[in-house]
């Protein structure tokens, strides 16, 4: 409202100039007193001075609209709406009440209101175009995208070579599914700024998104060129690499990354895992404890472990899984893997059971844990409750090490026959040496039975 002021001051003295006698200022006193004080932004002053002037010479639209606008500045939105309503009263059809009324209720956090007074005094002054951008964003937080996209299309048309106002845009019409008009506005706002990095990126991963990983790379690599700290293009890309399995090349992004000296958790994480799929287990130690360093969880404490165990580290896969589960004690792959090892290496049964059942309660659909526990059982002695868990295991996955735990069940139970119907399973997928003799000893069992 700044503008204003002198222009209106100006008409204002000349046209009191021909019917009142100078030297006596009745109306322009505490009005120009308010001025001054206001462009030294001395509020409580310009208020006093106004608030007088109404007093003394009546209710003024304009006196009211200022005074909502000073109160808005002091963030007093209350007394505000007071004025402002006041200049509503004497003035119906000047927008600035309308969009001083707005702000105010936006203030307060109502943003029904605010709409509804913002689009009023766009109704009469369309060229507002500072408010049809907060009436945008405000129907973007209401989650209601129709309007919010109808007024961006209007701002976007108004000033075609805004790149933020594109790009805001486009955001809002991916947010709603218009996938393609939205590719269209990121392209206008490249074509506008070509090193607007933000835009690069939000097109690179829309194009992810839509399987054009040729296209996505394109982007990705622009936005790498552009903002080189950031560690959100270096991960997609590695990304589409790992898809495309190729695993060198997804490693060198990352490796380019972190010679940018990018130090992220997920960047250190991603090639950890990577140098596992590679088998370059201690490599991948190395990156699992850089993430360490950045942050210590019980994911990375859990891939940790299972490198240790890869490279026959058995105490260090321990300590990492039993820290794996401080960190986490609701982790069930931790949980399930530490029980399982203890199982495997018949030491702290019962302890691996806790575990292990712990891992079930939060997965109960899970065959690997459900394996689990019914080898816990096995391992306790208590067959038909390993049966039980084995065969709910079986019907959630199809692994031939279900199948010799169950083969191992059935011969404990002396069904002979489903043994030997789990172990020919379990023998026909791995062609294990020694569950070819099991399967000849228990036909030599049913044999003698028959005889």
């Amino acid at each position: 409202m700044k503008k204003i002021i002198f222009p209106l001051l100006v008409i204002f003295l000349f046209s009191g100039c021909s019917t009142l006698p100078i030297k006596k200022e009745p109306v322009l006193k505490n009005y120009a007193k308010g001025v001054v004080a206001y462009q030294q932004e001395n509020y409580d002053e310009a208020i006093k001075f106004f608030e007088k002037e109404i007093k003394e010479n009546g209710q003024s639209s304009y006196l009211n609209l200022k005074l909502g606008n000073l109160y808005l500045e002091k963030r007093m939105p209350d007394k505000a709406k007071k004025y402002f309503y006041r200049a509503k009263k004497k003035n119906p059809n000047d927008p600035d009440v309308y969009f001083g009324l707005g702000l105010a209720y936006l203030f307060e956090k109502n943003n029904e209101m605010a709409t509804y007074f913002i689009e009023k005094g766009l109704e009469r002054d369309p060229g507002k175009t500072s408010f049809r951008l907060i009436l945008s964003d405000i129907y973007v937080t209401l989650q209601n995208y129709e309007k919010g996209e109808l007024h961006y299309s209007v701002l976007v048309n108004q000033f075609p070579s805004n790149y933020l106002l594109h790009y805001n845009y486009a955001k809002l019409l991916e947010k709603t599914g218009k996938e393609n008009l939205a590719e269209i506005e990121y392209l206008k706002t490249l074509d506008i700024v070509p090193f607007f990095w933000q835009a690069n990126l939000s097109l690179a991963l829309l194009y992810q998104k839509q399987g054009k990983n040729e296209k996505a790379k394109q982007f990705f690599e622009n936005t790498i060129q552009y903002n080189p700290k950031n560690p959100v293009p270096y991960i997609f890309l590695s990304s589409i690499y790992y898809s495309e399995e190729k695993i060198d090349s997804a490693i060198e992004i990352l490796e380019k990354g972190i010679g940018q000296g990018l130090k992220e958790k997920m960047i250190f994480d991603f090639l950890g895992s990577l140098y596992y799929q590679k088998e370059e287990y201690n490599k991948a130690i190395e990156n699992f404890n850089k993430s360490l360093e950045i942050s210590d969880t019980s994911d990375t404490r859990f891939r940790l472990g299972i490198l240790y165990d890869k490279i026959g580290q058995k105490q260090q896969m321990e300590e990492q899984m039993k820290k794996a589960i401080q960190l986490n004690p609701e982790n069930p792959l931790a949980l399930n893997y530490l029980g399982y090892s203890y199982l495997d290496e018949n030491k702290n049964i019962k302890e691996a059971y806790k575990m292990i059942k712990k891992a079930v309660e939060k997965d109960p659909k899970n065959g690997a844990y459900l394996d689990s526990l019914g080898w816990a059982y096995y391992k306790m002695g208590n067959y038909k409750k390993a049966r039980y868990y084995l065969e709910k295991a079986i019907n959630y996955e199809q692994d031939p090490e279900i199948e010799e735990h169950l083969a191992w069940t059935y011969f404990k139970l002396c069904n002979w026959e489903k043994a030997l119907f789990y172990f020919t399973k379990a023998y026909e997928k791995t062609g294990k040496e020694d569950i070819l003799k099991e399967i000849e000893k228990i036909k030599c069992l049913i044999k003698n039975e028959n005889h």
